[in-house]
Formats: structure tokens, C-alpha cells, sequence
């Protein structure tokens, strides 16, 4: 009597689990394939030329950034290296997406034993870098740049993510070589004064404003240097012109 009613249970086991792993199999085959047909559909008619908002107020691009190295400080050549994630935000309304009709709403199967657990991120589509190439995208600089390079190894170190409401994250990974005019009065007891000064290359402040998001900086307090001692950053807003520019400064001692 009691191996059969352990048999029994094992078998309903199995069965439940088997059939909890067939329907998760075809939820994520439908959830791939609306995926699919919604980014299709709103690149439909989509023109990569003009900014979102085109002709109206203009667009926010927020941004932060991440420093995960200084690679290098060159007083001869007057420069610094450094290793940085930049992320840079905004909403292009051409962009939006129903995430109930994407996501759908058949969390549960019909005898009510299987449920899709929801994380709340659902409404978000996180998509291969490549798709930069296919949105508009700020055309953002660095105006003391000398040299810079976007990291590819394994894949071209970018990423986007699209919301459902067309806000956009888009992040990339890369070292960039900067000038930084020193002031070597005192070497090698000198303190310099160093910046990253980001800005928009064609647009003026009619059509893109930046903003730094609440928290602009990081990494800066756990980047170690043999030669100097950070002491102090800040980040700053400058307008020359019509053109905003963007610029974090760093203080070395």
C-alpha cells in the first residue's frame, strides 16, 4: 500500500514538473516572438535623421558615467588616460511599446499550477549594441580628446535598453586619452587640475540639453594612481555660445 502511494506521488511529480518545463518552453517562444515583431514594428517608418521631439522642445539627454581605471598621466605630453563607462539617456517617443500586449498577459496556465513570476523589469527590452546603429543616438564628444578607443573584446563593449514608454539607456565601455594643460610651477610637488569636457558636436541648446543624472560620478574614490593622490572632483555645466558643455574635473596631488 505504501510503495504504491509513493509511486503515485513521484509520478505526479514528474508529470507536474514536465509539464511546468513544456509550458515555460512555449511562453518563452511567444515572448521571442512578439519581442521580434515589436521592434520590427517600430523601426517601421522610423527616420534615424532627426531627432526625437523634431521641431518641438528639446530633448534631455541625461548622463553618468562610471571610471574603472587611470591607465595613465603623462606630464610630458600634457594628458591623462582613463578607462570609462559612459551612459547617456533619453525618451524618444517613436520608440514606445505596449509591454502588456508584448509581455502578454497568460502568466498562468489554465489549471492555474504554473505561474510566470513577474520581476517588474518585463516592460523593459535590453538589445545588442548594434541596434545603436539603427535609433538616433546623441552625437556626443569629448572636446579635449586626443585619442580614444570603444573596447570589442569579445563583442563591442555598448548596450541599449528600450522601455516601454521609448525611454532609451544607451552605454558604452571605452579609454579615452584626454588633454590636461598641468601647471608644473612646483614639480614634483604639483597639484593638477583635470577635466573630461563632454558635449554635443552638432546640436545647439534649442535642440539637446544634457543633464547629469543624480549621480554623476562614480568609481573616482576606488581608482588607485602611483604618482598621485586624488584629492578632490566635481562636476560642472559650461555654455559657450549655443553649445552646452559637460565637464567633470579632477584634482591630483
Amino acid at each position: 500500500m505504501w510503495q504504491i502511494l509513493i509511486l503515485c506521488f513521484l509520478n505526479s511529480v514528474q508529470l507536474n514538473n514536465a509539464l511546468r518545463s513544456v509550458h515555460q518552453r512555449s511562453m518563452a517562444a511567444g515572448r521571442l516572438e512578439n519581442v521580434t515583431q515589436t521592434i520590427s514594428r517600430i523601426l517601421e517608418g522610423y527616420d534615424i535623421r532627426l531627432r526625437p521631439n523634431f521641431g518641438g522642445e528639446p530633448l534631455h539627454v541625461g548622463m553618468d558615467l562610471t571610471i574603472a581605471s587611470f591607465d595613465a598621466i603623462s606630464e610630458v605630453n600634457m594628458d591623462y588616460t582613463i578607462t570609462m563607462y559612459l551612459n547617456q539617456y533619453w525618451k524618444d517617443e517613436r520608440l514606445a511599446f505596449n509591454a502588456f500586449a508584448l509581455w502578454g498577459d497568460n502568466q498562468k496556465d489554465p489549471t492555474g499550477e504554473i505561474m510566470i513570476e513577474d520581476d517588474g523589469a518585463n516592460d523593459v527590452i535590453t538589445l545588442s549594441g548594434d541596434f545603436a546603429e539603427k535609433i538616433w543616438v546623441p552625437d556626443t564628444f569629448f572636446a579635449n580628446d586626443k585619442n580614444s578607443f570603444l573596447h570589442d573584446v569579445t563583442e563591442r563593449n555598448k548596450l541599449v535598453r528600450l522601455a516601454g514608454d521609448g525611454a532609451v539607456t544607451y552605454g558604452m565601455r571605452f579609454t579615452t586619452t584626454l588633454a590636461c594643460m598641468m601647471d608644473l610651477h612646483y614639480y614634483p610637488l604639483d597639484s593638477q587640475n583635470c577635466t573630461v569636457e563632454i558635449e554635443s558636436y552638432g546640436y545647439t541648446v534649442s535642440d539637446v540639453v544634457m543633464y547629469w543624472r543624480s549621480t554623476p560620478i562614480r568609481g573616482v574614490e576606488e581608482a588607485e594612481l602611483p604618482q598621485f593622490t586624488i584629492i578632490g572632483y566635481e562636476t560642472n555645466d559650461r555654455k559657450v555660445g549655443s553649445f552646452w558643455i559637460k565637464h567633470p574635473s579632477t584634482t591630483l596631488a
